[in-house]
């Protein structure tokens, strides 16, 4: 078990502030995606709405994929801190590349809209930014687990921090799928499906076991 880093003291307050400001960069981040589109929609006025919707079905569709995304990152992020009961220097600086990635996702966004059909550096990147996310914050829990600052109903196991490691590696495989073959694009995000099952059968495999005289 690794202790708590030393120095300053880390205050309830600090954590706060911690969660109140991610929180802040996810809010602006949803909303940076939705931009784009309402530039569009002014121009509803010279054209139609059916118009406007026909020429903007795939942009509408990355963006509601992006909010999904964003919203299942921030859904992680909060259950986890929802656990802590403080933090470190050093979780306060990777937590801001986990930021970095959530911003970088309204700029990969616009990429895979407006890039050519096929483009795989675009839709590479989509799909590496959400791959970043995604193990920042699992490093994050990790960091947490060793600095003994997770306050769980029941101890936490090296089983239960690989099992939330399914959805990382079935987004590296999508990853690795979009790019070779461009065709599929992001509907390799669908493995990722398939991997919340998996999760889902693990964890209810543990319970059983466990309630197993």
């Amino acid at each position: 078990m690794i202790g708590r880093e030393a120095g300053p003291e880390r205050t309830q307050r600090g954590l706060e502030r911690l969660v109140y400001f991610s929180d802040a960069v996810v809010a602006i981040a949803i909303t940076l995606i939705v931009l784009p589109l309402v530039d569009s929609a002014r121009e509803v006025a010279s054209s139609s709405t059916a118009e406007f919707l026909s020429d903007n079905v795939f942009a509408l569709t990355a963006a509601g994929v992006s909010f999904i995304v964003i919203s299942t990152l921030w859904r992680d992020h909060h259950r986890l801190f929802e656990r802590a009961t403080g933090y470190t220097a050093r979780l306060l600086r990777v937590n801001m590349l986990w930021l970095c990635a959530i911003v970088a996702l309204p700029v990969a966004t616009v990429l895979v809209v407006y890039a050519r059909h096929g483009d795989r550096l675009a839709v590479g990147l989509y799909v590496g930014v959400m791959l970043c996310a995604m193990v920042v914050i699992r490093i994050e829990e990790l960091m947490l687990y060793r600095a003994g600052l997770l306050a769980d109903r029941e101890p936490v196991t090296a089983v239960d921090l690989a099992t939330r490691w399914i959805s990382v590696a079935a987004t590296g495989i999508a990853l690795l799928v979009a790019v070779t073959v461009p065709r599929i694009g992001l509907w390799a995000l669908l493995i990722l499906i398939v991997a919340g099952l998996l999760e889902s059968a693990v964890r209810r495999w543990r319970k059983a076991r466990d309630v197993q005289p």
